[in-house]
């Protein structure tokens, strides 16, 4: 599986003309794209698609520089483009979930009727 997974990285990042990226799997849940040093940190220990994941990372390349990293619409529409070209499939349900809170959030306005 793990080479699997630094082979689908090495094969997006030369069709999206990326080079000299690193691939790092680690322990955890967290992920993370490290802009300046080209390295890209995938926890294994994500619940959905690892390979969605890698691609949530390497659309922060291309996003990045306009927006500093945020998940604003422009990243997701570039992942969506990027996991409908790489998988074919869409997004799972892990990358929707953070999509809804990340990017839109939730707002709520409580009134309470005293009593």
């Amino acid at each position: 599986m793990i080479k699997d997974l630094h082979h689908f990285f090495k094969n997006v990042m030369l069709r999206l003309n990326h080079h000299e990226w690193v691939l790092n799997l680690k322990e955890g849940h967290d992920s993370y794209c490290w802009i300046n040093q080209k390295r890209i940190d995938i926890g294994m220990a994500y619940e959905g698609d690892l390979k969605q994941i890698i691609l949530h990372e390497i659309a922060h390349i291309d996003t990045a520089k306009y927006c500093n990293q945020k998940h604003n619409p422009q990243f997701w529409k570039h992942f969506g483009y990027l996991v409908g070209k790489f998988l074919k499939t869409d997004l799972d349900e892990n990358q929707l979930r953070h999509r809804k809170w990340c990017s839109n959030g939730f707002y709520g306005i409580v009134y309470s009727e005293r009593k």
